[in-house]
C-alpha cells in the first residue's frame, strides 16, 4: 500500500485560497479599469456625444486622461481638456484614485503570492486550496451579481456610502457635466464584465482542482 501523504493544515490551504481569490477579483477589476475598449464602444451605443453636446474624440480624449489618472502609476493631477470640473468633483476622483491604486497593488501582491502557490504545488497532490479558492471566488459575485440584477440602483448607492465618506459622488451636472458621459449603464456593463471574470475564475480553480484530485487518485491506485 501506498504511503499517505501529510494533509497540509486547513489553515495553511484557506491562506493559499484567500491570496488566489483576491487576485482573481482584484485582477478583474483592475482589468476592467483599463479596459478602454467597452466605454469607446458605449460612446456610440449609449450616444453620449448628444447626450453632453460633446464631440465622441473630445469625450475619448478626457476618458483616457481620466483611467491615466486613476493608474497606480500616475502621480500626476487629473487634467480634463473638455469637461470642467468642481472641487468636490476633484476630491471625488481622488479617493476614487485611493481605492483604485489599493486594487491595483492588492493585485500585484497577490498575484505574486498566487505564483508561489503554483509553484510551490506544481508536483504535490493538494488540490484542496484549489477548491476553496474556486469556491471563495464563485460565492462573493453570486451574491453582488443577484443582487445588481434584482437592485442595482440600492447596490450602487450602498457601494458608494460603503467606499466614500462624503456625498461628492453625487454629481452636479451643472458643474461637473463630466457625469453625463459617466451613466450608470456603462457602470453596470462593468459589473457584469467584472463578475463574469470571476466566476470563470472560479470554475478554472474548481476544474484545475478535480483535475488534480483524479491524477493523484489515479497515481496512487497504480502504486498499490
Amino acid at each position: 500500500m501506498a504511503r499517505r501523504t501529510k494533509k497540509t493544515p486547513f489553515v495553511v490551504n484557506l491562506f493559499w485560497a484567500l491570496m488566489i481569490a483576491l487576485f482573481i477579483i482584484s485582477f478583474a477589476v483592475v482589468f476592467v479599469l483599463h479596459f478602454r475598449p467597452l466605454y469607446y464602444l458605449d460612446i456610440r451605443l449609449l450616444k453620449l456625444d448628444t447626450v453632453s453636446g460633446v464631440p465622441a474624440s473630445a469625450i475619448q480624449k478626457d476618458y483616457d486622461s481620466l483611467i491615466h489618472y486613476l493608474s497606480f502609476w500616475n502621480r500626476g493631477p487629473l487634467t480634463l481638456s473638455t469637461f470642467a470640473m468642481s472641487e468636490h468633483g476633484r476630491i471625488h476622483f481622488a479617493d476614487c484614485k485611493k481605492i483604485f491604486d489599493i486594487v491595483q497593488i492588492l493585485c500585484i501582491v497577490t498575484g505574486l503570492f498566487t505564483l508561489v502557490s503554483f509553484i510551490l504545488h506544481k508536483h504535490g497532490g493538494n488540490s484542496r486550496y484549489l477548491r476553496m479558492a474556486g469556491f471563495l471566488t464563485i460565492a462573493i459575485p453570486t451574491v453582488l451579481g443577484i443582487l445588481a440584477v434584482w437592485k442595482w440602483d440600492v447596490l450602487f448607492e450602498t457601494f458608494h456610502r460603503v467606499l466614500f465618506h462624503n456625498d461628492y459622488w453625487l454629481f452636479d451636472a451643472a458643474q461637473d457635466p463630466i457625469i453625463l458621459v459617466l451613466p450608470d449603464a456603462f457602470f453596470f456593463q462593468c459589473a457584469i464584465v467584472i463578475f463574469a471574470i470571476i466566476l470563470l475564475g472560479g470554475l478554472i480553480c474548481i476544474v484545475r482542482a478535480y483535475s488534480r484530485r483524479r491524477r493523484v487518485a489515479a497515481w496512487r491506485s497504480g502504486r498499490r
